[in-house]
């Protein structure tokens, strides 16, 4: 599409973007807390109750300039309050005022319950209650009023009729906020940075932050210099720890074992020695866990020993702490001689287990196996979109190469229902994260393990009240569920990117500077555009793609030079600078305005990104988005060739690659998106498996790979427990047919073929670096019904991957 064009539909569309959210009731009746005071109990509260107070005193300072003052007792004037503290310690409210009744749980008040309630008649001014039924739930009440008022410059204002009470239904709402080099932002942070982010998320209900430590003082997981830390992993660490005991958030460290480095006791040793000065360094720590694999590589055999000897360390410098060990990598059988060893010894030193990536069966089947006295905690990976635990369902190849691994991905809907999905039997969740990428996703998941049964779009309006204004809670709501659908089917022909893009653009005009400095507008403004760049180039690539094969039709008459070098000509114009420059140059404004905001690194070399997969956007927007590289550099093969007979036969061959001839077939595996695997069978669908454990996945290759390599070999049809099956019909009895098919995918494989059940052949290795088409004759006795069931199993770990088949009829 020609930049004219976009810019025509943008303004077709900008009118049903600013009316969104019209139709919604009209506010409610509201108190003004402009010149409200902060009432706490003065010296009988607690450290955490006079940090609520400190924090809801930032916050709005933040929103709205206003400063709140904090004062011991009620005014006896007019003057509007905030009453802060927990049950125990509250201060005395004007008689007549009746606090609703505490959220309860086994016959007495629930842990980390609130009621906010505004109140109206029992003073002169009004009153707002924030009352946890313990000191933490004041915390999480002061999140609740933050997320309920509308505020402006100046501003402050509540709903007149605001009385709620709500307690959490998992005791775990978790995030990993890893200060480590594979970050997309945590790493450019300071601690003051830090805080803002961890009170973001107390403000949606995350009692737990998770920490990624150095294996010792000066040793970092990742052995590369990371200047865009201004404090070195140790001491972050320990700065976190006593930050988030301020505010008496769960400490959980991530702790993997280097590989192997239980077989030789004094690696052994020293990884103890480490571990306990690291214990000494922080100020507190509730809950340490250790991974089985990924990385670590521990058997089960190894880490029974080690956790045992590792507890009293733990202990020592902190007494209630608990150790949790996750599957990962072990394998059932693995988790069977671990359980059996729970329940045989019922080890005091073990609180649970943790249910994460490449844990075998599901948290459910984990709860079965492990003994009631111990608990199960989610891990989930919540952001990362391709080649991780989740997924993005069925995502088309464009998005892919555009975005890579960890982008910028809302996903709100997708991760309500696998957190409601995954979540019951567990004590909840702490998040696998790696940036701001997924910070959407860390406020579903926050929200749903508070409340299962939230309504989405609603957190979504709070996200927007919260972070980005009144004025926007519904445009946000909006916006962020369109972000998910426009990866949601083909890149090329979705309707949704077109109009997610001006409706960002809407909001984009009507922000204020101070608002368009917001990172999180930045995030959403980046994604629309970049999708909407993205989507441009594909259809602007099609054309030339087919102008080009056009030219190489004509090779037979004008000869083989002349076609492709018709075909060079048109090629040429495919390059990501020049589809739509208005579009790439403001993705790149946006890219160095959320540096600046947020510390985000969305290049290599200009902003510090660790790798192409984590989050590079500006660099990955220019990736290959069709075969037009492909193609170029299929014709620069073939010029080489001896003859002007097998040039035209090369060019012939490339034209009809994916044509398998009269009563044969075609699968480009790997491109569900646009419905071009029909013969791949599917046994379940993404909403019952999220995992793709049981049902193949569309799987894409890194972006380390070559980038001239066809669409059609950069994903594959990954299969994982199951054998990757495909189901051919109507096929002729009398017939005979060749089977073809093209192995690749990341990491190589030892892939077995079957055909109807037996196998056929010898295994056959596959290479992600040089995909490679193989071809096998079907035996006719196995076409004779009319059918024929191929398959492929993979002869160890990843499960086989075949991007293209083709079953073409014999002449």
């Amino acid at each position: 599409m020609h930049n004219a064009e976009w810019m025509i539909m943008f303004l077709a569309l900008v009118p049903l973007s600013l009316c969104s959210g019209a139709a919604h009731a009209a506010p409610s009746q509201t108190v003004d807390l402009t010149k409200a005071v902060v009432v706490i109990a003065g010296s009988t509260a607690d450290a955490v109750e006079r940090q609520a107070a400190l924090m809801l005193r930032w916050e709005v300072r933040k929103r709205t300039g206003l400063e709140l003052k904090e004062v011991p007792a009620l005014p006896a004037d007019a003057t509007p309050a905030i009453v802060l503290g927990s049950r125990e310690r509250m201060p005395p409210l004007p008689a007549g005022l009746q606090l609703p009744a505490p959220p309860m749980k086994e016959s007495k008040p629930a842990a980390e319950g609130y009621v906010v309630l505004v109140d109206t008649k029992s003073r002169p001014g009004p009153t707002v209650c924030c009352v946890g039924n313990d000191h933490r739930g004041t915390l999480f009440a002061v999140g609740k009023l933050l997320r309920t008022v509308d505020w402006g410059e100046g501003s402050l204002k509540a709903p007149a009729d605001l009385s709620t009470a709500s307690a959490p239904e998992y005791p775990v709402r978790g995030m990993q906020l890893g200060y480590r080099r594979l970050n997309d932002t945590f790493d450019a942070w300071d601690v003051g940075r830090y805080a803002q982010y961890i009170r973001d998320l107390i403000i949606f209900g995350n009692n737990s932050v998770e920490l990624i430590p150095p294996s010792g003082p000066g040793v970092e997981w990742i052995a590369i210099p990371d200047p865009l830390m201004p404090l070195n992993t140790w001491d972050m660490t320990a700065a976190l720890s006593a930050l988030l005991d301020a505010y008496d958030m769960d400490v959980w460290l991530w702790l993997p074992l280097e590989d192997n480095a239980t077989d030789d006791p004094q690696r052994r040793a020293a990884t103890l020695l480490d571990r306990e000065e690291l214990f000494a360094a922080c100020k507190r720590i509730d809950h340490v866990f250790v991974p089985a694999g990924d990385p670590g590589n521990t058997s089960p055999q190894a880490m029974i020993p080690y956790l045992r000897d590792l507890a009293p360390l733990l202990h020592k410098h902190h007494p209630n702490a608990k150790l949790w060990v996750s599957s990962q990598k072990w394998g059932l059988q693995g988790v069977k001689y671990f359980t059996d060893y729970m329940r045989a010894n019922q080890p005091d030193w073990l609180a649970g287990m943790v249910w994460g990536p490449s844990s075998p069966g599901t948290p459910q089947q984990a709860r079965q196996l492990v003994p009631a006295k111990y608990g199960i905690r989610l891990y989930p990976d919540i952001t990362h979109a391709l080649r991780c635990q989740y997924p993005f369902p069925y995502l088309d190849e464009p998005w892919a190469q555009g975005y890579a691994r960890q982008p910028i991905q809302p996903r709100p809907t997708q991760y309500a229902h696998i957190c409601r999905m995954m979540s019951p039997g567990t004590v909840g969740a702490v998040c696998y994260s790696d940036g701001t990428g997924d910070d959407v996703n860390k406020i579903i998941w926050d929200s749903l393990l508070w409340d299962p049964k939230a309504d989405v779009r609603e957190v979504l309006r709070d996200y927007g009240r919260a972070f980005f204004g009144p004025e926007f809670a519904e445009q946000v709501a909006d916006g962020e569920l369109m972000l998910e659908q426009n990866w949601v089917g083909p890149a090329a022909s979705n309707p949704q990117v077109a109009q997610t893009f001006a409706h960002w653009r809407a909001m984009e005009n009507r922000a204020t500077p101070k608002q368009l400095a917001n990172w999180r507008l930045q995030q959403g403004l980046i994604r629309a555009y970049g999708d909407m760049f993205i989507q441009t180039r594909v259809r602007r690539d099609q054309v030339l793609l087919e102008r080009a094969y056009a030219e190489l039709r004509k090779a037979s008459r004008v000869g083989p030079e002349a076609a492709m070098a018709g075909a060079d000509k048109i090629l040429a114009e495919s390059s990501a600078l020049t589809a739509a420059p208005e579009l790439r140059n403001r993705i790149h404004e946006l890219g160095g305005e959320l540096s600046e905001s947020v510390g985000m690194q969305l290049s290599l070399d200009k902003y510090g990104s660790s790798d192409g997969n984590r989050g590079a956007q500006l660099d990955n927007n220019d990736r290959p988005v069709s075969d037009c590289p492909w193609l170029k550099a299929e014709l620069a093969k073939i010029r080489k060739l001896p003859t002007r007979e097998a040039q035209l036969a090369a060019i012939h061959q490339r034209l009809n690659w994916a044509n398998p001839g009269p009563g044969g077939f075609y699968d480009d595996l790997g491109n569900h998106a646009n419905l071009m695997d029909p013969h791949l069978v599917r046994p379940t669908t993404w909403e019952d498996d999220p995992e793709f454990m049981r049902t193949p996945d569309d799987a894409h290759q890194s972006s380390m790979y070559p980038q001239y390599q066809r669409l059609s070999w950069m994903n594959q049809a990954q299969s994982q427990i199951e054998p990757l099956r495909l189901r051919y019909t109507g096929l002729d009895r009398n017939a005979a047919y060749i089977l073809k098919a093209t192995y690749g995918g990341r990491g190589k494989a030892m892939v077995q073929l079957y055909l109807d059940g037996e196998k056929f052949g010898d295994p056959i290795t596959s290479d992600p670096q040089k995909p490679t088409r193989y071809e096998f004759e079907v035996p006719k006795s196995m076409t004779a019904d009319g059918a024929l069931d191929v398959a492929w199993d993979e002869m160890g770990e990843g499960g086989a991957k075949i991007a293209e088949a083709w079953l073409v009829k014999k002449e």
